[in-house]
């Protein structure tokens, strides 16, 4: 008989709100289905999964049911929960606990009891349908590897109930393919299998279901096929164009000459010639480890190049540390104040711009939260305006759209034009997002194996994102919006 989850008239409040998250939401989910959860950032998606998996018990207030073939899982403690339900959480780097690649699959599986003879061929198991080297330090992963990572160790647990929060954000077409093709397989064999995610081009195809929560409660439920052409609608109604392409300067704002840069010795970067004239708008592509992330950390001197010259243009008022913002991929390693407004207003250029930025990003209704109490897309878009805020000549934007539904992504590309147009930002995005990569496409880099493929205009992301997509809906949807100039950009 077919697993049966069941979620009765839950109610939830975190402790430190006032409003209700979770409004008597109702969901009747079974073994065998792969279910996507949508809907703007804030909005519960999370909370909803942390409730079933027992972690959101000691953050907040909790009515209502949860059952698993008929026994309630509300009050049972999260180690027992655990045995039958594994969770992906967002932040992958925090949850990743051991030094070595084939230790964090292990991990799990060892506070099962899982035999020394399984686990390893958990271990093998995972990693040949992940793409990971069990030898790996998980100090030198990316982003992506990271991911893949998580997701790695929670499958080698062989949950019954297996439920991802974003598993998406950093991953590459190639990794984001190979963990979605592994939950369909999972879920074809009778596990349930739940995923919250804003790349709903992406995740659709290999679904069975489309659920969308708005305050609070589900109001909507689609199958396979309605769903399709529901968020094929969407997407063909956003409305995502960057401002007009600013005119950049002659000035030189980044150079790197023949740059050679990594970790331990080895190189990512190698011979990397690039420059950046003030007042560009540069998209960076690339797959997962190809050295996206390790360009933004030498151009803002958190990486020294190994070999090679970098130089800089910047406003000789400025010192490097104002004058480059870095918005990291993970929003929690910079935020450390205790409210959104303090956040963006402790580096401030002035108090004016603070609130000019607070504004434009549409935080001013967030402003007196606790940036850590807030959802991993609005953290994201906080960090965002925090770095603004400083007035940088560069700013380094690093997957500044994961967490981001669609409303998140046009306030972000729109604050951002504005701001560009206003004071000449120059500015450098890496990302693995078409709507992004659209928008802010004036000049696209292409990054393979840790040197420049190519560097032109959006024809760059064109030709790199309809190779990249796997699966012929994502194609079918993305390439009619790039290629007319009667679409709407995204």
């Amino acid at each position: 008989m077919a697993l049966h989850l069941t979620v009765s008239d839950l109610r939830f409040r975190y402790a430190t709100a006032r409003e209700w998250t979770l409004k008597g939401l109702r969901l009747d989910l079974r073994g065998g289905e792969f279910v996507v959860l949508a809907g703007v950032s804030g909005v519960g998606k999370s909370t909803l999964l942390n409730c079933i998996n027992g972690s959101a018990a000691l953050a907040g207030e909790m009515h209502g049911q949860i059952t698993l073939d008929g026994t309630p899982l509300i009050g049972q403690p999260v180690a027992q929960i655990a045995r039958l339900i594994g969770t992906v959480a967002q932040d992958a780097e925090g949850q990743i606990v051991t030094l070595r690649v084939e230790d964090e699959i292990a991990f799990g599986c060892e506070n099962l009891g899982v035999s020394p003879e399984d686990i390893q061929r958990r271990i093998d198991r995972s990693c040949a349908l992940l793409g990971l080297d069990p030898a790996q330090p998980t100090a030198t992963l990316s982003g992506g590897g990271q991911q893949r990572l998580i997701a790695a160790a929670t499958l080698a647990m062989n949950p019954r109930v297996l439920l991802l929060d974003e598993p998406l954000a950093n991953l590459d077409a190639a990794g984001a393919a190979r963990l979605l093709g592994a939950l369909r397989d999972l879920a074809s064999q009778g596990a349930l299998v739940v995923v919250a995610e804003h790349r709903l081009d992406v995740v659709l195809p290999y679904a069975t279901r489309l659920v969308w929560i708005e305050d609070g409660r589900v109001t909507l439920d689609l199958p396979h096929d309605e769903a399709l052409v529901h968020v094929e609608r969407l997407i063909r109604r956003m409305n995502l164009s960057a401002a007009s392409p600013r005119q950049s300067q002659a000035e030189v704002a980044i150079e790197l000459d023949a740059v050679s840069a990594g970790y331990g010795g080895e190189p990512v970067l190698r011979d990397l010639t690039l420059t950046v004239q003030r007042g560009e708008q540069i998209v960076v592509l690339g797959e997962n480890g190809c050295g996206k992330t390790t360009l933004l950390r030498v151009i803002a001197g958190l990486l020294k190049p190994q070999r090679g010259r970098l130089r800089y243009g910047l406003e000789r008022r400025q010192s490097l540390l104002r004058g480059i913002g870095y918005v990291f991929q993970n929003p929690n390693s910079q935020l450390f104040m205790d409210s959104v407004r303090a956040e963006i207003a402790v580096q401030a250029a002035s108090p004016a711009i603070a609130d000019e930025v607070m504004a434009l990003f549409g935080l001013a209704p967030l402003a007196d939260r606790h940036p850590h109490a807030l959802s991993t897309g609005q953290k994201r878009l906080v960090a965002l305006a925090a770095m603004t805020a400083m007035r940088p000549d560069v700013l380094l934007l690093d997957e500044p759209s994961v967490g981001q539904d669609t409303g998140g992504v046009e306030r972000m590309l729109a604050a951002l034009s504005a701001l560009r147009q206003q004071w000449g930002l120059t500015l450098i995005v890496v990302t693995h997002d078409w709507r992004c990569a659209s928008a802010f496409g004036d000049r696209v880099v292409w990054i393979a194996n840790g040197t420049i493929r190519s560097d032109g205009d959006s024809s760059v992301a064109q030709e790199y994102f309809l190779r990249a997509s796997s699966h012929r809906y994502t194609r079918n949807i993305c390439a009619p919006l790039r290629s007319s100039p009667s679409a709407p950009s995204v």
